[in-house]
């Protein structure tokens, strides 16, 4: 025969405040906290306490889906070496470019790049 459980009292549904959320937050995230530990003690679920961690995490910065247009500026060719050492020749026939991204950062590229990795490039390098 199955065992049947009878409930008697009514369903409650508990209404945490901001500040009780980010108190249990910061007390399963901190240094010697435990999701499961502190879920018990509060008498939640664990898939609660992360799904306030997911509401109260600032948004996470994305790539943007579409390359932009930046200025680019052309400098002189570098000039070659004197002595005519084989990593001159080497570097004279790879043209390399360079960008300078809005923040600050440089990337350099081979001239014959494909155009899908650049664009890749430029959105990693100016998100992080």
């Amino acid at each position: 025969m199955a065992k049947v459980e009878i409930l008697t009292g009514a369903e409650r549904q508990r209404r945490w405040s901001a500040e009780q959320k980010l108190s249990i937050l910061q007390e399963a995230f901190g240094a010697d906290g435990s999701v499961s530990v502190v879920a018990r003690r509060h008498d939640i679920l664990p898939q609660q306490i992360y799904a306030w961690r997911k509401k109260f995490s600032p948004p996470k910065l994305e790539a943007p889906k579409s390359a932009s247009f930046i200025p680019v500026s052309v400098i002189a060719p570098l000039e070659s070496p004197a002595d005519g050492s084989k990593r001159s020749g080497l570097r004279s026939r790879s043209k390399d470019v360079e960008i300078v991204l809005r923040n600050g950062r440089v990337l350099r590229i081979a001239a014959d790049a494909d155009l899908e990795l650049l664009s890749a490039l430029i959105a990693c390098v100016e998100a992080a």
